[in-house]
């Protein structure tokens, strides 16, 4: 698998022309001084790969001084950013890969992007065979901010990279998954019958007959439960046979148990009955609180409608209601048809009775027949309420605790007792208050209760004799009733705080009770042997959980030694690999890289060392390697980590930028012909940016047999961007050349330079002369045309086309200082070699010409 190209536009400092760099052999340079775009190019291939760049999280200061940082500033909002690669599998079948920028940094958030193959969303590159590593240095990489990384990290850091180098990050994680989870089950709480039963083992009376450990059945532990209950409190010496002997016994030891600890604090008598509180069925009035209650279902407005029926009607007509209503059964009067009057059934007086007159009687009959009913059914209510009201004063007196009417004498010798206990007597002051409190409100509502029943008594008395009920009775009866339902939510409110303040008490000060009433662990003794079965269920879950913890340990410890062997061997491996490339670069010095070794278990830190040795190839001292090593050396070692990474993870492609420093010039040459060398042999595709004309040219002359590809990158305009320009052995050949030698001090090197432009001159005269030709529409223009031709020949010719005014003076001066390059003379100074080269690239630019090897 070979990369074809790589195309960039829109980042960093590109613009929107895509520039194109071919790698159609395996080794591309590309030479570019400092601050041309070199270093944005391999981003690019870095953010291709991973989305991110490594700068950001490496370089030092916040992530949010990178906003903006990836997208060219000289371009539109609208322009498009994307970095492109070509992929070809070993069929020579092409793929398309490009990430796009859709979102650039902004602050603390990171960058967003989408990444396709083939016009297809994928998520990563690795779908498509390209390798990638762990962050921060993930993509086959290296920058120079980068190159001190793998060796000058925090340790902690170094670990992560060389671990994830190794992938044995999982490890790591397996490791740690399985020691979170033994630490996660190691502090779960134990099974809450299980420490209870576990806590009867202190209790040096109980210690002996009951053990968790020793249940081996819910049937034994009963047993057990058993034979400690009796062993407490001995059984009568009956014969009858016990059907039920645990429950029995249970019974037996909880009865001595409360005895006992009320001897000397009855805590238990501050706690209010827990009676389910009665209810009133009947309302008396229709309230804003009461809005669900229909006006025809409250008392009062029943009594109401019952005084106004009661008003319609004589009282003659009760007095007389049974001869009436016997009058109006007899059958003369029953079968009348209303046809002419009818004699009284009564008084036998002649036609008394007429039609009109009987209908009136059978009125009066039936409005006093419905009073009777309505006053017997309010009868009924009525008396329903009394009762309700008695089930509520009943239930208040079961709710007020015993300790409401303890004697101060009583509160004061039980406080006291509880000091002796060793702790306050705070909450006990508390329950006490409370349980006070309830009184006061039972008391209160009692009151109100007594209140409100002479009243419906007499209000009973009057619908017995179906007399109305009197309207200030009514009025009272709503103003007790209001007072009565107040005492109820107060009483009721007072039972809650009661109940709370009682239980914390009692909770506190019953299992201090133990030591004075001589009942340690009775108290856990009745509650596990009341729910044996739960508590075997519950032991058996627990000794479940243990097993599995121990297993867990077991493996964990199996797991963390199988970890160090293989991160032992994964190590050796990358020291070995480092140590190769490490001897390619700095063969026979006294200062060697060592190795990596895990310090302690290697979880976290590991180091790199460094061997002393008095002669090349002898044995040395052992030293950490940042302690010894020079800054060049340091360097060396992190290109060799960064190579050794490449190698482990077969990645097929290399980006290296500026991988040996300025101030390591003198192993450029170690570098372009072992390390590149090997490289290649090895398939991979290598490709260096370097600001570094030597290194440029060392590497052209070392593998020109291979045909690299070589080319150059130019920032003339930031609102154009980086131009990428294909070189050979044509113009830019020896530009590249000129610019390597120019500022020697040595004369040899100044005079190779000259000569280099000189030529360089007459390459660049011959293809305008060519230009113009073809232009003037001479297709038989070559270059061929001019062989022969020098400087001094070639001037007037080339003058004849200038583009601009001192052009003409420019071939002048290029003539008379770059001549002197081929004589025996003094070479030109460094200074006038720059401005001959700066000429050259500015008629260059003007007159806009291609030579065969500038194309893309």
């Amino acid at each position: 698998m070979t990369i074809s190209y790589i195309e960039v536009c829109g980042f960093r400092s590109y613009g929107v022309e895509p520039q194109r760099v071919e790698l159609s052999a395996g080794l591309t340079v590309i030479h570019a001084d400092n601050s041309q775009g070199k270093t944005s190019l391999a981003e690019a291939f870095e953010f291709l790969h991973t989305g991110t760049i490594s700068r950001r999280q490496l370089a030092g200061g916040s992530p949010g001084e990178f906003e903006g940082a990836l997208r060219n500033a000289h371009i539109g909002p609208a322009a498009q950013v994307y970095v492109e690669v070509g992929l070809l599998d070993a069929n020579g079948t092409e793929a398309i890969i490009r990430r796009e920028l859709n979102v650039d940094y902004r602050g603390a958030t990171d960058c967003e992007s989408t990444l396709t193959v083939n016009g297809v969303t994928t998520e990563s590159v690795t779908d498509v065979g390209l390798h990638l590593s762990d962050p921060p240095l993930a993509a086959p990489v290296l920058l120079e901010h980068a190159l001190r990384y793998a060796v000058s990290a925090k340790p902690g850091d170094r670990s992560d990279y060389f671990k994830a180098m190794l992938e044995v990050a999982d490890l790591d994680l397996v490791r740690t998954e399985i020691a979170s989870l033994v630490t996660e089950r190691e502090a779960r709480p134990r099974e809450s019958l299980v420490q209870k039963f576990d806590s009867l083992a202190s209790v040096p009376a109980l210690s002996q007959m009951l053990t968790a450990s020793q249940v081996t059945s819910e049937q034994q532990l009963a047993t057990s439960m058993l034979t400690v209950l009796n062993t407490i409190m001995p059984p009568p010496p009956e014969d009858v046979p016990d059907e039920q002997p645990l429950v029995t016994a249970i019974d037996r030891v909880q009865r001595e148990l409360a005895s006992r600890q009320n001897s000397v604090v009855p805590v238990r008598q501050l706690r209010p009955s827990r009676n389910t509180q009665p209810g009133i069925h009947i309302e008396v009035t229709r309230s804003e609180k009461h809005e669900q209650v229909p006006d025809d279902v409250a008392l009062t407005a029943r009594l109401s409608d019952y005084n106004t029926l009661a008003g319609t009607l004589e009282r003659s007509v009760s007095d007389v209601l049974p001869l009436l209503t016997a009058a109006l059964s007899v059958d003369v009067v029953v079968q009348h048809d209303g046809d002419g009057p009818i004699d009284c059934p009564l008084c036998q007086t002649s036609d008394a009775l007429t039609a009109e007159r009987l209908a009136a009687i059978r009125r009066q009959v039936a409005d006093q027949q419905g009073l009777t009913q309505s006053g017997s059914a309010l009868r009924t209510t009525v008396l329903s309420l009394a009762a309700d009201l008695k089930r509520i004063r009943d239930w208040s007196a079961q709710t007020t605790p015993t300790a409401a009417s303890w004697t101060v004498e009583q509160r004061s010798a039980y406080s006291g007792t509880i000091l002796q206990l060793g702790d306050s007597t705070e909450d006990f002051d508390i329950a006490v208050a409370a349980a006070i409190s309830l009184k006061t409100a039972a008391n209160d509502l009692n009151d109100a209760i007594e209140a409100v029943q002479p009243v419906l008594g007499r209000i009973v008395d009057r619908l017995e004799q179906l007399l109305d009920v009197a309207d200030p009775d009514i009025t009272e009866l709503v103003q007790r009733d209001l007072v009565m339902r107040q005492c109820l939510e107060k009483h009721a409110s007072a039972v809650e705080r009661s109940l709370a303040a009682s239980d914390i008490c009692i909770e506190d000060v019953e299992p201090r009770l133990s030591a004075l009433s001589a009942t340690d662990g009775w108290m856990a003794l009745i509650e596990l042997s009341s729910n044996t079965e739960l508590v075997w269920q519950a032991i058996v879950r627990q000794r479940n959980a243990d097993g599995c913890t121990t297993r867990l340990k077991a493996a964990q410890r199996v797991i963390v030694s199988a970890i160090k062997k293989v991160l032992d061997q994964k190590l050796e491996l990358m020291a070995d690999e480092i140590r190769t490339w490490w001897s390619l670069m700095r063969p026979n010095e006294l200062t060697v890289f060592d190795r990596i070794s895990r310090r302690g278990s290697g979880n976290r830190y590991l180091d790199l060392t460094a061997s002393l040795v008095p002669e090349p190839a002898g044995s040395g001292v052992i030293r950490n390697a940042l302690a010894v090593l020079s800054n060049s050396q340091v360097n060396a070692l992190g290109l060799a980590a960064f190579l050794a990474r490449c190698q482990l993870l077969d990645c097929p492609a290399i980006f290296l930028d500026d991988p040996v420093p300025g101030s390591d010039r003198e192993h450029r040459y170690t570098f372009a012909g072992s390390v590149v060398a090997k490289l290649l042999e090895d398939g991979r595709q290598v490709i260096v940016a370097t600001h570094d004309a030597e290194l440029a040219r060392t590497l052209q002359t070392l593998h020109q047999h291979l045909r690299i590809n070589e080319f150059c990158a130019n920032l003339l305009d930031p609102r154009v961007g980086t131009r990428i320009i294909r070189t050979g052995d044509d113009f830019e050949r020896l530009m590249l050349d000129a610019s390597s030698q120019m500022s020697s001090p040595l004369i040899e090197n100044r005079r190779a330079a000259g000569n280099s432009l000189r030529i360089a001159t007459e390459r660049l005269a011959k293809h305008i002369l060519v230009a113009a030709r073809a232009a003037a529409g001479d297709v038989d223009a070559s270059l061929p045309d001019y062989d022969n031709k020098n400087l001094r020949e070639l001037r007037p010719l080339v003058t004849g086309h200038a583009k601009a005014p001192n052009e003409p003076g420019q071939w002048t001066t290029l003539a008379r200082i770059l001549n002197d390059s081929d004589h025996d003379t003094s070479p030109p100074q460094p200074a006038d070699l720059k401005i001959c080269h700066d000429m050259l690239r500015d008629i260059k630019r003007r007159h806009k010409v291609s030579t065969p090897a500038d194309a893309q």
